[in-house]
């Protein structure tokens, strides 16, 4: 008879607009309880995800993140390096990396895609030695995911708002770069860092990133008139974005990148108060075990 693996969920109870609550219940009815034995941690404050992986990563086989991108990113910046596995129950507004993945955003889906499933090592991004796994950026994307944090309610429609109350009004901001060996200072509407392809809602960002090339995607957006914007989110939202003569993507493991603004950022699309005008972007390849869907 084969060992069970231990799993320990690691839930955020304010994702996913009330979902979480029955997870339990749902754990209960469709975890193949022959091949897991687990338990349930909730959250109480932000950080708490990554102190409860600290906890358990030399007791358990697999952490469960049951929330959104920056739950995710708690979870896993604990598991770095360790043979513990990461696995997700997608509750966020856009769920980028779990779409990635091919994890379903049903919850008793993803449950039963976690009895079927594989162990799979994957790249990590970092920031300024700040782990991130889906899409990290600065600029508008950073401007969005603050104004985001500061709304009463979350969600899909919540986060479309916000980005409508700011497009028309918003300013491009200037960076230097070094890139081919030349020195290069522009305006931008935003600069992305994609260890995956999309910001979630299928919202492509970067069509060829991969989470296990050794490579990030640099992708620049420069300033576009108003009248572009419907064309624009077309192109995102059919894969096409790097057709778009505003867009530039390049890829490589290492880039620097000086804001010549206030710092304005986010990583895994949660705002971080990162004083650093300088950002510093790596990749450690294989660096984090994840638990995908073998079908």
């Amino acid at each position: 008879m084969s060992v069970k693996k231990k799993c320990v969920f690691v839930v955020n109870p304010i994702s996913g607009l009330g979902r979480q609550k029955d997870l339990p219940d749902l754990i209960k009815l469709h975890l193949d309880t022959t091949k897991f034995e687990y338990e349930v941690v909730v959250t109480e404050y932000p950080g708490h995800a990554t102190e409860i992986g600290e906890h358990y990563r030399s007791q358990a086989d697999c952490l469960i993140a049951v929330g959104g991108d920056g739950t995710i990113n708690e979870t896993a910046s604990a598991l770095l390096g360790s043979d513990t596995a990461l696995g997700i129950i997608p509750l966020g507004s856009g769920n980028g990396f779990a779409r990635h993945l091919n994890i379903s955003t049903n919850p008793v889906r993803a449950i039963k895609q976690l009895n079927e499933s594989t162990v799979a090592p994957l790249d990590v991004g970092f920031m300024n030695d700040q782990p991130f796994f889906n899409v990290s950026g600065t600029g508008f994307d950073a401007l969005i995911s603050k104004k985001f944090a500061d709304q009463a309610r979350r969600g899909y429609a919540t986060y479309i708002r916000c980005i409508w109350e700011e497009l028309t009004s918003y300013q491009p901001r200037t960076y230097r770069y070094q890139l081919n060996d030349k020195s290069v200072e522009g305006d931008f509407f935003l600069v992305a860092f994609a260890n995956t392809e999309q910001y979630g809602n299928n919202a492509i960002i970067a069509p060829q990133a991969q989470t296990n090339d050794g490579l990030l995607d640099v992708v620049f957006i420069r300033p576009f008139p108003t009248a572009y914007i419907v064309t624009f989110m077309l192109l995102v939202f059919t894969r096409q974005i790097h057709l778009s003569p505003y867009v530039e993507i390049h890829q490589t493991d290492k880039f620097v990148l000086k804001q010549l603004n206030d710092p304005l950022v986010h990583i895994d699309g949660e705002y971080v108060d990162m004083k650093d005008h300088t950002l510093n972007l790596s990749l450690r390849p294989n660096n984090l075990n994840v638990l995908r869907p073998s079908h």
